[in-house]
């Protein structure tokens, strides 16, 4: 990836184990170098230096490099690449993940608070500094710490939109917003897929009051079917009915 944040942070060891494993299947891999840089010291630094590790591994045990530390300064042609650490790195296909910024119609209202370049929320209601206003998803900023804030990931949305919504039918309903209003926890998951027909599972409680905490199980046929169900699920729910 280019730069942080970005949406989803485990999608790009995710996509490289795949693509790894269609270079397999089309007896191609061995003639193919597959090389993963990022800008940040560790693979994933919301879920921990363990985790991180984890996930390096599963990167090494399929023969994909990675490498730490290396944040993009230009594409200088259609094959090379080079580093803020002046490194450059030939290429034949480069995939290339941009930082997430928030939409000009949001840039260009009064959501964001002096030079901020997300929406400052309630990490519990998700409510903005304005009446009746809410902010969900990848257009707010929630810090855990100076250094982690909650991923841009669709869970994490899905579960401020709840909470969010819970809120409105309150006050709708009785004039008071807070009425029974379960507050945002912080909790999350996601499958990461490595091909072969097998995912991890990742678990993660970002406002355990001893610190966050991230979970991730090794990768599995029940994993990969649960996976399958649960795009089926969202699907159906969110895109069909």
């Amino acid at each position: 990836m280019a730069d942080i944040p970005y949406k989803c942070p485990p999608a790009p060891y995710e996509v490289s184990l795949l693509i790894n494993d269609i270079l397999i299947k089309n007896r191609t891999r061995n003639a193919i170098d597959l090389d993963i840089y990022v800008p940040t010291p560790i693979s994933l630094p919301a879920a921990g230096a363990k985790i991180s590790e984890d996930v390096v591994y599963l990167l090494s045990d399929t023969h994909i490099n990675f490498h730490p530390l290396h944040k993009l300064k230009k594409v200088l042609d259609k094959k090379t690449i080079e580093f803020e650490t002046g490194n450059r790195v030939n290429y034949d296909l480069l995939i290339a993940i941009p930082p997430h910024q928030v939409p000009q119609v949001i840039r260009d209202s009064n959501l964001l608070e002096g030079d901020r370049h997300w929406i400052n929320v309630d990490r519990f209601t998700l409510r903005t500094k304005h009446k009746n206003v809410f902010a969900i998803g990848d257009v707010t900023e929630i810090r855990l710490d100076q250094t982690i804030t909650i991923p841009k990931a669709g869970i994490f949305a899905e579960g401020e939109a709840k909470i969010v919504s819970q809120q409105i039918i309150n006050e709708i309903k009785s004039g008071n917003s807070d009425k029974e209003c379960t507050k945002f926890d912080g909790k999350g998951f996601c499958f990461m897929e490595i091909g072969n027909q097998k995912a991890g599972y990742i678990d993660v409680d970002l406002y355990n009051e001893s610190g966050p905490t991230t979970r991730l199980d090794p990768p599995s046929d029940e994993f990969y079917r649960k996976k399958l169900d649960f795009e089926r699920s969202r699907l159906n729910k969110w895109l069909t009915q």
